[in-house]
């Protein structure tokens, strides 16, 4: 059984179709890129998928429980997590204090717990950052050092890694990454692929979807690739089937290959 699944998903503002009739399927294990050309609908999709935004028609069953219409909080509470294009780190917090948001939903102690039972949770705390750092670590060990440090002060890089690291530290079992190379030079994008290889070879049971415009990451890191244009998926396959698609060639370059 699929992991996700959506049929017919659809979603318009106005009187146009960000993302209509989208059927897709992401198998447990599997790691599937989405490509497209800017406002081609891949975001709009990650949004529905995630409860950010309301499909207009259509499903998302994930699990093999149909969630259309869940707020964000409760698809996350069920095992989704992801990162977007532009951060949302907390620029005042220290970078643990970010990663130990990802627990929120995790946490057992209660306000009554704060005055009645404070070991209880300082022990659930400390439990928490021990568990943020071995996230982190796996990723730049360095930033064990400067955890406290002000999320602000961090290299860019090392913010992505920061809020990949705040996605992952509830254990969920899809995460969806947006554009992770975004703002990153070349020499970054590789260490991120890296550090995606990484999340597979650390949590070997998630599955991942990842939107990209750097075909190197594409290349070589998803398994299949899906490819939406004007709102809809119009190809998909292994990357160097879809890259020769005379649709997807039309959809990038608005002619014919070459």
């Amino acid at each position: 059984m699929a992991l996700l699944e959506t049929k017919d998903l659809s979603i318009h503002f106005g009187g146009l179709w960000a993302v209509k009739d989208v059927d897709f399927t992401i198998d447990p294990k599997e790691v599937v890129g989405l490509i497209g050309p800017n406002g081609s609908g891949k975001t709009t999709f990650l949004n529905i998928i995630s409860g950010i935004y309301p499909a207009s028609k259509g499903t998302v069953h994930f699990r093999g429980e149909n969630i259309t219409g869940l707020k964000p909080y409760e698809i996350f509470k069920k095992g989704m997590s992801r990162t977007y294009q532009a951060s949302r780190l907390c620029w005042d917090l220290s970078v643990v204090d970010n990663i130990l948001i990802g627990l929120s939903t995790k946490q057992k102690a209660g306000f009554l717990d704060v005055i009645l039972r404070p070991k209880k949770t300082n022990d659930e705390i400390y439990q928490g950052v021990q568990e943020c750092m071995d996230m982190i670590s796996y990723f730049n060990p360095k930033l064990i050092d400067r955890r406290y440090e002000l999320t602000k002060n961090i290299p860019h890089i090392d913010r992505r890694r920061i809020e990949i690291s705040r996605a992952l530290v509830g254990h969920p079992a899809l995460l969806l990454l947006d554009e992770p190379t975004a703002g990153l030079n070349d020499e970054e994008t590789m260490s991120m692929m890296e550090d995606i290889r990484k999340i597979k070879e650390k949590i070997q049971d998630i599955c991942i979807i990842i939107i990209e415009h750097d075909m190197k990451v594409m290349e070589s890191v998803p398994q299949r690739i899906v490819v939406f244009n004007a709102g809809m998926k119009i190809a998909e396959g292994l990357y160097n089937e879809v890259v020769k698609d005379p649709d997807v060639i039309h959809a990038y370059l608005g002619g014919a290959a070459v």
